[in-house]
């Protein structure tokens, strides 16, 4: 609100009391944890979640998510030559994206001459699907 929006307030702030002694209504207990819950699954001692954490951040762009399925469905590692115009980026935007599933191990890269070839780690994906499953 802006300041001359509070300046006709304040004659009738200063004139309205508050009591700030009154007790607030408060709502009836409800039924107790056990009986309104199901029991808790706890933790899972072995779930490594900064790992899942990590693919997960590094599939927070749809387009990341879209070369994944795109290398998954490949019988053969993809060349970044078929990627570039297959997602009309340009090279470096494309870097940065490889760059990202790379880092999260769940993109391997071959480098042949001048050319990068693309694949998913097999692992990873194992990895990903048993802790959706």
């Amino acid at each position: 609100m802006s300041r001359s929006g509070v300046l006709p307030l304040l004659p009738i702030l200063k004139q309205t009391p508050i009591d700030m002694t009154s007790v607030l209504p408060t709502l009836p207990a409800g039924p107790a944890a056990a009986q309104c819950c199901a029991p808790s699954a706890g933790l899972n001692l072995s779930l490594d979640a900064e790992r899942i954490a990590a693919v997960a951040k590094a599939l927070a762009e749809p387009v990341r998510v879209q070369i994944l399925d795109v290398l998954r469905r490949s019988e053969q590692r993809v060349c970044q030559c078929e990627l570039i115009p297959l997602f009309g980026i340009t090279q470096p935007l494309l870097s940065h994206h490889m760059k990202k599933l790379i880092d999260a191990g769940v993109v391997q890269v071959e480098r042949r001459h001048k050319w990068a070839y693309y694949s998913v780690s097999t692992d990873a994906l194992k990895e990903l699907t048993a802790w959706l499953g």
